[in-house]
């Protein structure tokens, strides 16, 4: 939902290198049809009177994807609906699919939030970050991020990490189980992802960052009607070296972790698992299972010093304890992140997140995130490793968006990796290739590939190709619904479907502050 600024005091550093090698069918459009999963609101009715900042009805951003391991036409997909302004939604949204995604039923995700039946404790009043998954018996999993608006001293609202899940493929979802929830006005929890061990149905793990913030007002009441914003304007003017004003100020930002061992019946106590130290903080974690059902936590890690890296835990007992966290790769993040290309107004991109894939035939493993290595602008940099992340390549930029002038259309955003069949990567991503220089600022969703198989690499550049244009046209990004920039989401969808390709979920603007969810499959 949100995260410190504090790497945008990162240095700039990347730009395209210019002609791409191995683009065989460069540019064309993938034959599957475009697919609009997401719909008119369910929530237009519910009561959103005297909150603080701007909400976009129909405004769907933030998609997650998974497929059922039992039955590879079962998809299920979930966003965020009704897009805030300033932080969350007024809830989220489930849609699943059982004729491999030709066609998507909407459900909505109940007892979350008040616009999705949640009463008492879990009248929230907007929802964030959602993430589903299948276990290995079909059983499904819906993770969000819930959360009371900030209170009107500055202190947080009480927030919650919550499970649903659903045993019949996502037509129906049980009542949220409380993984998390805080009332102590300086803790926030945020960014959460959710794994389940792909060959044992009893585990499956959520993992997020817990801020702390001790110049934040403790708690006093339950919540207040504040924007729900205060707190990361707040932690932004104290990462901006305030702090050398406020010596007893601090925060932390440490990785925690749930878990049930017993299919979501229970679960075990949210624990802390990685704290990165005084001012510093991880994001974006995400669980990787591997073979043996031994775990794997990457994360984002941001240093006091505005430092960032790609780091993970490794846990050999099923979550029940992790080793130390080792850095893996310095990532360069970009000072101003992605940028239309003609008017140069923020676009919302997750620039500091990352995405991470397992090859589940050779154990490799796979990193994806925007970087701005070589010339100062966000692209796609690529690293892997094949010996269970004890060496990683070199990171490598891989999008083929081709060389502009124009240097802003140089850029590509938003990158997810996942492992298709034979062993073939794939990476998608927004760019503006395509832009014209009107008063519009055009952007397309691409995928590429890399047939390790045949390569026998893909840490190199060269090493990709296959290049398919995934939105059928183009779309104008000044269309999204702005949330410290135009907004689509800080993540997209990206999963593996059958023995034949993998699916891809993500979200266009298709009018004024509208966004819809749509999905295609990259053959």
């Amino acid at each position: 939902m949100m995260w410190l600024s504090i790497a945008r005091r990162s240095r700039f550093a990347s730009l395209l290198m210019g002609a791409t090698a191995l683009l065989s069918d460069a540019g064309s459009a993938s034959a599957e049809p475009l697919v609009t999963i997401s719909g008119p609101s369910p929530f237009a009715a519910c009561d959103i009177s005297g909150e603080e900042g701007d909400n976009f009805l129909d405004a769907e951003v933030e998609p997650w994807v998974d497929v059922n391991p039992t039955y590879s036409d079962n998809l299920i997909a979930g966003w965020q609906q009704d897009r805030w302004s300033n932080g969350g939604s007024r809830s989220l949204m489930s849609a699943y699919s059982t004729n491999g995604g030709n066609t998507w039923k909407r459900v909505v995700v109940p007892g979350i939030s008040k616009c999705s039946g949640g009463k008492g404790d879990f009248a929230y009043d907007r929802t964030s970050d959602p993430w589903v998954t299948f276990a290995a018996d079909g059983s499904a999993y819906f993770n969000s991020l819930a959360f009371f608006n900030d209170r009107a001293d500055g202190g947080g609202g009480v927030n919650a990490m919550l499970v649903n899940k659903s045993t019949d493929g996502g037509k129906t979802w049980g009542r949220p189980k409380v993984l998390i929830r805080d009332t102590d006005g300086r803790a926030f929890n945020d960014k959460n992802a959710m794994s389940a061990d792909p060959n044992d149905a009893r585990y499956v793990y959520v993992v997020w960052d817990r801020l702390f913030d001790t110049l934040l007002p403790a708690a006093k009441k339950t919540h207040g009607d504040a924007a729900a914003d205060a707190r990361a304007r707040r932690l932004e003017r104290y990462n901006r070296k305030e702090k050398a004003d406020r010596p007893e100020g601090w925060y932390v930002g440490p990785t925690w972790l749930a878990r049930t061992t017993d299919g979501g019946a229970t679960w075990k106590e949210a624990k802390k698992i990685f704290n990165p130290g005084v001012n510093a903080q991880t994001i974006g974690n995400q669980i990787v299972v591997l073979e043996d059902g031994k775990v794997m936590n990457f994360y984002t890690e941001i240093t006091a010093d505005g430092r960032t890296y790609l780091g993970f835990l490794r846990s050999n007992d099923h979550g029940a304890s992790f080793t130390p966290g080792r850095r893996a790769i310095k990532t360069d993040v970009t000072l101003n992140a992605t940028r239309t290309p003609d008017l140069r107004e923020p676009v919302r991109d997750g620039n500091i997140l990352f995405d991470v894939a397992i090859d589940r035939g050779n154990g490799n493993l796979y990193l994806v995130w925007q970087d701005g290595r070589e010339l100062g602008i966000d692209r796609v940099a690529f690293s892997m490793s094949e010996d269970n992340g004890v060496t990683w390549s070199t990171p490598a930029i891989i999008n083929k968006t081709p060389s502009s002038l124009v240097k802003l259309r140089n850029q590509a955003f938003i990158p997810s990796v996942e492992v298709g069949p034979n062993n073939r990567v794939h990476v998608t991503y927004y760019d503006f290739r395509n832009d014209l220089g009107n008063a519009k600022e055009l952007a397309d969703y691409w995928a590429i590939s890399c047939g390790f198989a045949v390569t026998g690499d893909c840490a190199a550049a060269g090493d990709w190709g296959r290049e398919r244009r995934l939105t059928d046209v183009s779309f104008d990004m000044l269309d999204a619904p702005i949330a410290r920039g135009h907004f689509l989401g800080d993540y997209m969808g990206l999963v593996k479907q059958g023995d034949d390709a993998v699916r891809a979920v993500f979200g266009i603007a298709i009018a004024d502050d509208v966004n819809d969810m749509v999905t295609k499959l990259v053959p």
